[in-house]
């Protein structure tokens, strides 16, 4: 006698699941919406699926992200948290995504994010490192065709990195690189992989290593910005970092001197963004020096250089978040004597600037134990 009602049932649920598939939305990188679909797949080569009878292919290396439709709130919740920069509620709400999807393709693709976000999370965690890069290469084994695999590999050798397992992560990233130009990845991916190895190199203290091969990263980026991929504003960021990173292999040396004039010279250039990095670097090579020589005047000229880098830099990015937590640490620095009672209060609005304006740089970490 129930067998007409659950027939009706399942016949309302049928065609909700068509239209929660053909609800898809392919964002390209060039901003613009393929929408109507269903994906099938997702390949290295592209992304694949039904646009009503047809079938259609947007090659990967078009393929921004996907607006997954009927996909979990969670989904929603867990990009809303990563854009404001709570990574580890974004970790937790793409996991609860993956356990309340249904369709296989989103259930990978939570997956991912919940990855992501949990190497974004790490901090100065290496338990936390250990699981996130633990958790990447299992998605890996389990994925080894898929459009995510190259950032994968790149969040693997960074996990790895932040768990201090430079050797496996350098192994990883190098295989990237390859990957890149073997399988035509694109040369973003080439200039991704070398700068990621290069902060691998200079973790180990490897400087002489990890400069050269700053370099090479800076050079890819050249290459991969003369054509057109819709990563020109990644690449011109990931040039900033390699040249940062190359005057940052001198204070590994403790050649203040070198590094001075090295982030002097970036900062004399008519790229604003290279300026401002330049004034953060010689700020913060100006402290660590007076901070060895113990010549405490030497601070004022580096609370000019670090207050000149938080006016030029004009994405308030990483030169701001550096400078704002070496002008806290020179505050520290210099004491009450030369700065007055408050002058811990001030150096902890630096450190808050920081965490809480910049919570996916790396001075963010710093600032807070500095807060602590």
């Amino acid at each position: 006698m129930r067998i007409l009602p659950i027939l009706f049932t399942a016949a309302l649920l049928a065609p909700l699941a068509i239209a929660q598939g053909a609800g898809d939305v392919i964002i390209k990188k060039d901003g613009s919406r393929v929408r109507g679909v269903e994906v099938n797949e997702f390949l290295l080569t592209g992304v694949r699926g039904k646009r009503g009878s047809e079938d259609f292919e947007v090659p990967a290396h078009q393929v921004a992200n996907i607006e997954w439709g009927g996909e979990p709130d969670a989904f929603a919740a867990g990009r809303s948290a990563f854009e404001r920069g709570n990574f580890a509620d974004a970790a937790q709400m793409f996991g609860e995504a993956k356990r309340q999807a249904t369709r296989p393709q989103v259930q990978v693709d939570a997956e991912f994010h919940m990855l992501k976000a949990a190497v974004a999370a790490i901090g100065s965690d290496k338990n936390a490192a250990a699981n996130a890069a633990s958790g990447a290469q299992a998605w890996l084994a389990a994925n080894a065709n898929h459009w995510h695999l190259p950032e994968m590999m790149l969040l693997a050798g960074r996990a790895q990195r932040l768990a201090g397992t430079g050797g496996t992560a350098a192994t990883t990233l190098k295989e990237l690189d390859d990957r890149a130009s073997r399988e035509a990845w694109g040369p973003v991916w080439s200039a991704r992989a070398k700068l990621e190895l290069a902060l691998t190199l200079l973790a180990d203290g490897k400087s002489s290593e990890a400069r050269t091969t700053f370099q090479a990263a800076s050079a890819a980026a050249d290459t991969a910005l003369q054509s057109p991929s819709g990563d020109e504003a990644d690449l011109r960021r990931l040039k900033t970092t390699a040249r940062v990173g190359e005057g940052e292999t001198y204070l590994t040396d403790k050649d203040f001197s070198k590094a001075e004039n090295f982030f002097r010279g970036l900062a004399t250039g008519n790229q604003a963004d290279l300026v401002a990095a330049g004034r953060a670097g010689e700020g913060e090579a100006i402290f660590l020096q007076a901070q060895t020589s113990n010549r405490p005047d030497d601070l004022r000229r580096a609370q000019i250089a670090l207050a000149m880098a938080s006016v030029k830099d004009s994405t308030s990015g990483e030169a701001s978040a550096k400078a704002n937590y070496y002008l806290g640490r020179c505050l520290i620095a210099l004491g009450a004597e030369r700065e007055g009672e408050t002058f811990k209060q001030r150096a902890t609005d630096y450190f808050r600037l920081v965490v809480d304006n910049y919570p996916d740089s790396r001075w963010a970490t710093a600032a807070k134990q500095e807060m602590q």
